[in-house]
């Protein structure tokens, strides 16, 4: 077996091109899309605050967010209760299953 050498300035420049760095853009508004589509909604600020940040990271990393709060509890639930012990805001994993549904076409 042969070793693969990594050129990591390489991966870097790549991934900051602004080929790649449109492509992941497209991406993560297809996340914002599918997040909004799936969002639960009580008030509305949830869903209307999703948004994909608009400049990427020092390595190129695009985001997507949410700047509300209580979104943490949106995405991973809370142990609350009710009497019955039932679950009173459940985990949604809203931005999780997003980005998993909106990274299913690879082609460009």
């Amino acid at each position: 077996m042969s070793d693969v050498e990594i050129f990591e300035d390489a991966i870097e420049a790549l991934a900051l091109s602004p080929q790649v760095q449109a492509d992941l853009k497209a991406r993560m508004n297809q996340v914002v899309a599918v997040a909004k589509a799936t969002a639960p909604v009580l008030t509305g600020d949830y869903k209307a605050s999703i948004h994909r940040v608009e400049r990427a990271d020092a390595d190129g990393t695009v985001h997507v967010d949410t700047n509300v709060h209580y979104a943490i509890y949106v995405e991973h639930g809370t142990r609350q209760t009710d009497r019955n012990g039932r679950s009173i805001h459940p985990p949604r994993y809203n931005l999780s299953h997003a980005l998993d549904a909106a990274g299913g076409d690879h082609d460009v």
